[in-house]
């Protein structure tokens, strides 16, 4: 298989949404649920609890190990080069073609320590969400500064290049994104490709 390496950097936050508490047995998603039930008792710090649980839910949202820091899961990345490819009708193509070849570690402006990042406010978006008949806070983790780099590894065939490839990731970057909200702006990023020594293009002076 041949391959083809990018680098791309956000031109506005991502927004990150890992979906773990979805699943009751999450560890998270147990926290949660204890202090949305302390919140209901008399007497208790409900501004407080609601701190707590804003620094609970970026957390959960956040893609994060220990080995990687902040990441991007292949999956995701595969689903942002599939969209792009959609705009041209080439899903399909890209499904078949072509693999992401693993994880993108984030290059962003804050630490690398979960707990740190979580109580850092410029990785934390609260906003106003409906909840049946009534409307309540939550917050959502972002990611205000990022880039990464990836691998597609493809089978050149006359179904899909290397120009395919770059055309459709830059497509992404331009109308389509990578994370969660994309629909209102979130992911949106440029591309840079490596050349075949391993460097990208120099950077025009701003």
């Amino acid at each position: 298989m041949k391959s083809i390496t990018f680098r791309i950097t956000g031109r506005g936050p991502l927004m990150m949404d890992n979906n773990q508490t979805a699943d009751p047995r999450n560890e998270y998603a147990k926290r949660l649920k204890e202090l949305h039930k302390a919140s209901k008792r008399k007497g208790a710090d409900v501004d407080a609890i609601l701190e707590k649980q804003s620094i609970l839910r970026v957390k959960a949202g956040l893609y994060w190990n220990k080995e990687l820091g902040l990441y991007i899961p292949a999956a995701n990345l595969r689903a942002a080069f599939i969209d792009g490819a959609k705009l041209d009708r080439m899903g399909a193509n890209c499904k078949r073609y072509a693999i992401i070849a693993g994880p993108a570690k984030l290059i962003h402006g804050g630490s690398d320590d979960l707990d740190e990042i979580a109580n850092d406010p410029r990785y934390r978006y609260d906003s106003i969400m409906k909840s049946g008949m009534v409307q309540v806070p939550t917050t959502r983790a972002i990611v205000p500064e990022w880039s990464c780099e990836f691998t597609i590894n493809y089978s050149g065939n006359d179904k899909m290049n290397r120009d395919d490839i770059i055309h459709f990731i830059t497509q992404s970057g331009n109308f389509c994104g990578i994370g969660a909200s994309r629909g209102y702006g979130f992911g949106r990023f440029s591309v840079e490709v490596q050349d075949a020594k391993g460097k990208y293009p120099k950077r025009k002076a701003a």
